[in-house]
């Protein structure tokens, strides 16, 4: 009990910067968006022989599952630079990423221990509620135990990674503007 206690204890309320948190979790989460794209290239999480949905041609990524269960448009596309790249699956990745560092940055004004690690425990739980918990259940990717090996060391290490970019960024903006790095620094 005393560890969680500890985990939640609030910063003084005085010193909180919400306004700035909420400006630093957009900045963060494109920059950290583009971080997690930058993690796919040299491992790719998806293995193109592992076809998912079941009867697809091909591996198709959860972003693009999840518009087509909701009846979005999946199929908005870009042409840049004579290649054609997914708009709505982009759109999905940066909300995802625009969502969760919105809510690390805003949460670790309240509970500095949030960024316990640089923000990669909060990426940590962010992979198993998102990957192993979630996406699984709606259907987005293949059960657990169907998922390969290195997809899941992908995922968890690209998630790691996300949030350590997204806190390294947090915490030096709010250096350079306010001259704290975080809400317990203040004094």
């Amino acid at each position: 009990m005393n560890f969680l206690s500890n985990l939640l204890q609030m910063s003084n309320p005085a010193k909180r910067r919400v306004g700035l948190a909420v400006l630093l979790g957009i900045i963060t989460g494109v920059v950290g968006g583009f971080a997690k794209w930058g993690w796919e290239v040299p491992f790719p999480p998806r293995d193109p022989n592992v076809f998912w949905p079941i009867g697809a041609m091909e591996r198709v990524t959860p972003p693009k599952v999840f518009l087509d269960m909701l009846g979005l448009p999946s199929d908005w596309s870009y042409v840049f630079s004579g290649v054609t790249q997914p708009l709505s699956v982009f759109i999905v990745h940066i909300g995802f990423s625009l969502t969760f560092a919105l809510i690390y940055c805003v949460a670790a004004e309240y509970f500095p221990k949030i960024k316990l690690g640089y923000g990669m425990v909060y990426g940590f739980f962010c992979y198993v509620g998102a990957h192993v918990i979630t996406m699984p259940l709606m259907g987005l990717v293949p059960p657990l135990m169907q998922i390969p090996f290195d997809e899941q060391i992908s995922e968890l290490f690209g998630h790691l990674w996300w949030l350590w970019i997204i806190e390294i960024v947090r915490h030096d903006l709010r250096y350079r503007i306010t001259g704290y790095g975080s809400v317990e620094d203040e004094g």
